[in-house]
């Protein structure tokens, strides 16, 4: 399953090894002092937000992809083997890792806020 990250100057291709995601509910439930029932303000959920992971063939293009992504700008996620991960995204909310595994495997830990 390829995964490819499209950007305003061209795409980088990769291996996604996870995917993980959390959907921010918003729903506020507010108690109100002498009543046993609250008050409910509902609102909808927001976009996803977390963390992929990404593996790449050399450490060369893992630095290269590294550059791309700490370029603020919209991105869209696709993935030939799992459609359900398509998104467009920025790198937000946390820091942009690094990683070269025991056995050589370059990867990088993306942090992303999903925009549409």
């Amino acid at each position: 399953m390829t995964t490819t990250v499209t950007h305003a100057s061209g795409t980088i291709t990769a291996y996604m090894s996870s995917f993980e995601g959390d959907t921010p509910l918003r729903s506020i439930v507010h108690t109100i002092i002498g009543r046993p029932d609250p008050d409910i303000t509902t609102r909808p959920s927001g976009l996803r937000k977390g963390t992929l992971k990404l593996v790449f063939e050399t450490g060369a293009v893992a630095v290269a992809a590294r550059a791309v992504l700490a370029v603020t700008q919209p991105l869209t996620l696709s993935n030939s083997g799992v459609d359900e991960v398509s998104m467009q995204f920025v790198v937000a909310g946390g820091d942009l890792g690094q990683v070269l595994s025991s056995g050589g495997v370059w990867s990088l830990e993306v942090p992303y806020q999903e925009i549409s």
